[in-house]
């Protein structure tokens, strides 16, 4: 299944944090070339997209491990301002 996880910051993140995106989805997904990480300037605000693919569950069942996983991976993020966990099609 698809998994997007979207984290918004109010300065530009570092190359330090975009590895650690992806090292967190490194962690959760089912193929390794699945994960991909963008940044996208929306106003005052910046927009990490983390990307990847995991074993298809229920997403209820998996949604606290995933955000526990980012929130670890991302603890020294500065401007952290909020965690967006989707599964798109």
């Amino acid at each position: 299944m698809n998994v997007e996880v979207v984290i918004v910051v109010s300065v530009p993140p570092t190359e330090k944090d975009l590895d650690d995106l992806s090292f967190a989805a490194s962690r959760l997904t089912n193929k390794q070339d699945s994960t991909a990480v963008n940044v996208k300037a929306e106003n005052d605000q910046f927009l990490l997209a983390t990307t990847f693919t995991m074993k298809t569950a229920a997403q209820y069942k998996v949604v606290d491990h995933i955000s526990k996983e980012f929130e670890f991976s991302t603890v020294g993020l500065e401007g952290y301002q909020e965690m967006i966990i989707s599964f798109p099609w």
